[in-house]
């Protein structure tokens, strides 16, 4: 969480910060794929 909080004050985002899940995984789906991200959008 220590690189999160970096990024985090780097962008200036608020504090604190949204929740947010990290899973740790042995592999991800495609072996070629460095980093897997899901993501939802909300849009007014």
């Amino acid at each position: 969480m220590a690189g999160v909080a970096s990024v985090a004050e780097e962008l200036g985002l608020p504090s604190p910060l949204p929740p947010s899940s990290l899973i740790g995984v042995e592999a991800l789906y495609e072996p070629d794929v460095l980093v897997e991200v899901e993501a939802t959008a909300v849009l007014d």
